[in-house]
């Protein structure tokens, strides 16, 4: 597909010489840059490998047992 692209002067110029540097076209540079942006910001979301293989840590202390006691000590006004 085919299509025009208006780029501001300093980015052109950045990307003309890029092209030059890494011996590619600036269509290329382009092409791959948009391809990028399109995988990182695609609706569907991607969670890290290895996220749902986590398993919890077994010697933590179980949190809302520790706070059990802290509930004697708790007066009627929050914020006092």
């Amino acid at each position: 597909m085919n299509f025009n692209v208006y780029l501001k002067k300093n980015t052109g110029e950045r990307v003309t010489k890029m092209a030059k540097t890494l011996h590619r076209s600036r269509n290329s540079i382009v092409n791959e840059a948009l391809e990028e942006w399109l995988n990182s910001h695609s609706s569907k979301a991607k969670w890290p490998d290895g996220f749902f293989d986590f398993s919890p840590i077994e010697d933590v202390p179980n949190f809302k047992e520790l706070r059990k006691d802290l509930k004697d000590n708790v007066s009627e006004d929050p914020l006092a």
